[in-house]
C-alpha cells in the first residue's frame, strides 16, 4: 500500500514545490509590471496636464497679443511656443503617431496666427491689415483650433482608460 502512496504523495509535494516557485515568480513579474506602468502612467498624465496648459496658455497669449502686443511681448511669445515645440518632441516616447501629428497642426496654426500679428504689430502699417484680422477672426471662432484640441483630448482619454472609470 504504501509502494503506491509513496509516488503520489511525492508528485503531490512536488508539484506543491513547483507551484509555489512559479507563483513566487509570476507575482513578482507582475508586481514588477504594476510598478513600472504606474510610473509611466503618472509621468503620461503629468505629460498631458502639461501639454493642455502649455496649449491653452499660448492660445490666450495669442489673443492677449492681437490688441496689446509690442516687440518685446513677441519675442517672448516665440519663445513660448518654442518651449512648447521643444516639450512635445522630448516627450514623444510617451505621444502616439496622431498626436504628434494633431500637436504639429495645432504648432503650425500657432504659428501661423503669432506671424500675422508680429508682422502687423512689428511693421506698424495696414499693409497687411487682412491677415491680421484673418488670425484674429481663427482665434475668436477657435477653429481649427477646438477640433484639434478636442482630437488631442480624446486621444489622451482614450490612452489614460479614463472612460473606463465613467461607467
Amino acid at each position: 500500500m504504501i509502494e503506491k502512496i509513496l509516488p503520489a504523495i511525492i508528485t503531490i509535494i512536488g508539484n506543491f514545490i513547483f507551484y509555489l516557485l512559479i507563483k513566487g515568480r509570476i507575482e513578482k513579474s507582475l508586481e514588477k509590471n504594476k510598478i513600472a506602468y504606474s510610473g509611466i502612467f503618472k509621468e503620461k498624465v503629468n505629460i498631458y496636464r502639461e501639454l493642455l496648459e502649455k496649449t491653452y496658455g499660448i492660445k490666450k497669449e495669442l489673443n492677449r497679443f492681437q490688441y496689446v502686443g509690442n516687440k518685446e511681448e513677441g519675442i517672448e511669445l516665440m519663445q513660448k511656443i518654442n518651449d512648447y515645440i521643444q516639450f512635445y518632441t522630448i516627450n514623444q516616447p510617451f505621444l502616439s503617431d496622431e498626436m504628434l501629428s494633431d500637436l504639429n497642426k495645432i504648432r503650425g496654426e500657432f504659428q501661423d496666427v503669432f506671424e500675422k500679428f508680429y508682422k502687423h504689430i512689428s511693421n506698424n502699417k495696414s499693409d497687411n491689415l487682412n491677415e491680421f484680422f484673418e488670425a484674429g477672426n481663427k482665434l475668436k471662432t477657435d477653429n481649427p483650433f477646438k477640433k484639434i484640441e478636442e482630437k488631442i483630448i480624446s486621444e489622451m482619454r482614450n490612452d489614460l482608460k479614463i472612460s473606463e472609470f465613467d461607467k
